[in-house]
């Protein structure tokens, strides 16, 4: 027994001594806002690493960034600090950060390790560790005066300009410049929405270029502008315009919501002049002009001798018709021809199957004949006026049809 009470007074010590840790470990705080925080604005969140004695490299913060949130650095974003931990004075780093939320909602940070690196007390050899960090939330708000804006803008100055190259009287082919260009104060560009509408024009199409970002940060206030250039080119010919922009923003100086706007921009354009046509519509015509004559050759070959006998076997009819006679007639009497006269009209007698009405003309041409017969020349009158009229009025004088149909009873 005393052996045994021997034994345990010396190694006692040993024991007590080996159950108290040897290394103390780093200790990581994270300060994140409590208040809600407006969409666009800033907030500062700050990881703080304390070790008990230094650290040979420095820590491997995480990384912050997601979808829908801002994160910068300010100027001087990390630097050395100092507190006293049971008793005893521990430093360290403390990295601040600046998160902006983008949209309204909570933003969440998964708990994940951070590793440290720092001198072991005793051997003053580096000793690395994984520290883990406790999860963080932070809620985004935005102004009630806000919530009725699409798209969402939220700023303490917003401005909207414009700038037009190049002739508004255009011709087709030409091109005109609309530059768009916002600037924005009190929280990042990337938050102004697309600035040039889409184009429903068929007189204009339209060419953008990429919009750009340029961003200034003061004293953790962002600012910056948004350009947005698009080229028209003229399609046509008529009167059409560039539309006007307006813009509805959340002014957090005065808490109230203000417009901001450019006006449209009027455009005549001159309908495009008629160039040469192409190689193959030149090709297309000469082939329909080479089918339409070969097609009008082979009309006019297979109707041209149809044509003269149609045409024969008609003049041949003409000319044995009684009409034709009386044409023949009223050229003698014109021409004071009396053989002529007397053979015209019985040749007219002979093809009208019941002449009539031809006795003036006939007396007409028997006072003709007597005159110029006549024993004494001296008396002689031939009045070709009276027969050319009483011609006339045999052929206004309607005839009857010959009746083409037989005799009932033969």
């Amino acid at each position: 027994m005393r052996y045994l009470s021997l034994l345990m007074f010396i190694f006692l010590p040993w024991l007590a001594f080996a159950q108290t840790p040897t290394t103390p470990e780093p200790q990581v705080t994270i300060e994140a806002p409590s208040e809600d925080v407006i969409v666009g604005q800033s907030a500062i969140l700050r990881i703080k690493v304390l070790v008990p004695t230094f650290m040979p490299s420095p820590p491997v913060f995480p990384a912050l960034e997601q979808e829908n949130l801002l994160v910068r650095l300010p100027e001087r974003a990390s630097g050395p600090v100092s507190e006293p931990v049971n008793g005893e004075t521990w430093s360290g780093v403390q990295r601040s950060y600046r998160i902006y939320p983008l949209v309204p909602g909570v933003i969440e940070f998964p708990a994940q390790d951070m590793t440290v690196t720092f001198a072991d007390p005793e051997t003053n050899n580096p000793t690395q560790i994984s520290v883990p960090l406790p999860p963080i939330k932070v809620n985004s708000v935005i102004p009630d005066g806000a919530r009725d804006l699409n798209p969402l803008i939220i700023a303490t100055g917003f401005d909207l300009e414009q700038e037009i190259e190049g002739s508004t009287e255009m011709q087709a082919g030409d091109a005109v410049t609309r530059r768009l260009t916002a600037r924005i104060s009190g929280t990042s560009p990337i938050l102004i929405p697309q600035l040039t509408p889409e184009n429903q024009d068929p007189l204009l199409r339209p060419y953008p270029k990429e919009p750009r970002f340029s961003e200034t940060e003061d004293r953790g206030i962002l600012s910056g502008k948004r350009i947005d250039e698009t080229v028209y080119l003229a399609q046509g010919g008529g009167k059409t315009q560039l539309p006007s922009i307006s813009l509805q923003w959340f002014n957090l100086t005065m808490n109230s919501v203000e417009t901001v706007s450019v006006d449209a921009v009027d455009l005549r354009l001159t309908a495009p002049k008629s160039g040469p046509p192409s190689a193959e519509t030149l090709i297309r015509y000469l082939f329909w002009a080479a089918a339409i004559i070969v097609a009008v050759w082979a009309v006019m070959r297979w109707s041209r001798p149809r044509y003269r006998r149609w045409k024969k076997v008609r003049d041949q009819a003409y000319h044995a018709s009684a009409e034709y006679a009386l044409v023949q007639l009223h050229k003698a009497l014109q021409d004071q021809d009396l053989s002529a006269a007397y053979s015209a009209l019985e040749i007219w007698k002979r093809r009208c199957e019941a002449p009539q009405g031809y006795g003036e003309l006939e007396a007409c041409l028997l006072q003709i004949g007597s005159a110029r017969y006549a024993v004494d020349k001296e008396n002689k009158i031939t009045d070709w006026r009276n027969a050319v009229s009483a011609l006339d009025t045999l052929m206004a004088t309607p005839r009857k049809r010959p009746n083409t149909l037989p005799p009932l009873n033969p």
